[in-house]
């Protein structure tokens, strides 16, 4: 619980500790929903709504993947070896001749037309470079 300072309330509820929160359950169960009132937990609201008390770190986002967008010059070592990438110039995914280049395409990923595995990992990347200081993924 915590008590309000100025309004003499005492809110009790789900406090997010900082570090890492997984939440799991089956399906239909209200996880996304969860996420998604933590999403908009950044913006202001209409007092007595009931969402007043919904409060996030303004710094945080959703990440999701993008199939198809464009990505330029972002480092995505950390979650995909050029190994499984394409071969640029034929395709296949037959990169292990090239092992002096180890990881150098991931260094430097760009492409305009990025699968969902390497959008949402450029998606992660390019928010912390932001400053983002929570996470939100479904």
């Amino acid at each position: 619980s915590y008590k309000t300072p100025n309004l003499g309330l005492e809110l009790k509820g789900l406090a997010i500790p900082p570090g890492l929160s997984i939440i799991t359950g089956g399906g239909f169960h209200g996880k996304s929903t969860l996420l998604r009132a933590i999403e908009v937990g950044i913006y202001n609201k209409i007092p007595g709504d009931g969402r007043e008390w919904i409060v996030s770190d303004e710094t945080m986002v959703k990440v999701s993947a993008e199939d198809g967008r464009p990505i330029s010059g972002v480092d995505i070592s950390n979650f995909i070896s050029s190994q499984a990438l394409p071969d640029p110039k034929n395709g296949n995914n037959k990169n292990n001749n090239n092992n002096n280049n180890n990881n150098i395409m991931t260094k430097n990923f760009s492409t305009q037309n990025a699968s969902g595995s390497t959008s949402q990992a450029a998606n992660v990347v390019e928010m912390l470079e932001m400053g983002t200081k929570c996470l939100l993924m479904d």
